[in-house]
């Protein structure tokens, strides 16, 4: 086996054993934009019914269970179990923040401090201490004395997998948002068709039902897609993007260090790709 297939094995044993289990997302506390942006959705819906009359008027458990439960089955048909799960787990994520990567930094240092004095076993120990999975396996790969070439090919996998899969997850809420108005237009048919039967009856009361179950069947579907769905799909793909910057950010410290750079020079690099962003193009 040729020696860039060996080390691509090899971490990709470690991905396939960490997805076997449940996996735990660093928390930086709660993000305080998704539960403001779900309050104030509540509060804009309680404020339009309010505003229009009884907010009761609004409720129909009928035109609810058409919408929501064809998106339940919609969801069962067109995902695997594993995706749906993935998925919920990925919704549970984004009420928390981003923890950032000052501590994978801080542990990148103190390796490249080793490794500068040429203290290697030390260097590996703190490696085995080191909790984050991609670090690890980046400052392994240095100790190991795998080129730089493999090392990059190995770690561009792994952020491309990362990106993959949490894009998959999007990809789920986006799906939810494209069936919930389609089955939003189902009550809205379904409303009618009964509507349509009761009037040649003269059953005003039955008539009203069936026009309830038509109108708010829509609503509901609206309201799921673009205040439930699709933000909710945004929040996940952000967070994709923050999250592969992050690990761009540490493969760029560890092929400093693989390159031999001091912990002085991997320190000011790192700072500098925290940094905020600043316009390239000009100061204004």
């Amino acid at each position: 086996m040729a020696p860039e297939q060996t080390t691509t094995a090899a971490a990709r044993r470690p991905t396939e054993r960490a997805a076997s289990r449940p996996r735990k997302t660093a928390s930086g506390g709660v993000n305080v934009t998704t539960v403001v942006g779900l309050l104030g959705a509540l509060l804009l819906l309680g404020f339009v019914a309010i505003h229009e009359g009884d907010i009761f008027n609004y409720l129909n458990l009928v035109g609810f269970i058409i919408v929501f439960g064809g998106v339940c089955v919609g969801a069962l048909i067109a995902f695997q179990g594993r995706e749906i799960m993935a998925a919920l787990r990925a919704f549970g994520a984004i009420f928390s923040r981003d923890a950032g990567i000052r501590t994978e930094i801080a542990e990148l240092v103190e390796v490249a401090r080793q490794l500068s004095g040429r203290n290697i076993h030390q260097a590996e120990e703190r490696i085995a201490r080191i909790t984050s999975p991609f670090l690890k396996l980046g400052l392994q790969l240095v100790i190991d004395g795998t080129p730089v070439d493999d090392l990059m090919h190995i770690m561009n996998w792994r952020i491309r997998k990362m990106a993959e899969i949490e894009s998959a997850q999007a990809r789920f809420f986006r799906t939810l948002a494209t069936l919930a108005p389609g089955f939003g237009l189902l009550g809205t048919l379904a409303g009618m068709v009964a509507m349509l039967r009761e009037l040649g009856n003269g059953d005003i009361e039955r008539v009203g039902s069936g026009m309830a179950v038509a109108m708010l069947a829509t609503l509901y579907g609206v309201v799921l897609s673009n205040l439930i769905f699709k933000p909710i799909a945004i929040k996940i793909e952000q967070r994709t993007q923050r999250r592969v910057a992050m690990l761009n950010i540490l493969l760029e410290g560890i092929l400093l260090v693989s390159l031999g750079r001091s912990a002085g020079v991997v320190s000011d690099a790192m700072e500098a790709f925290l940094n905020e962003t600043r316009d390239e193009i000009s100061d204004v």
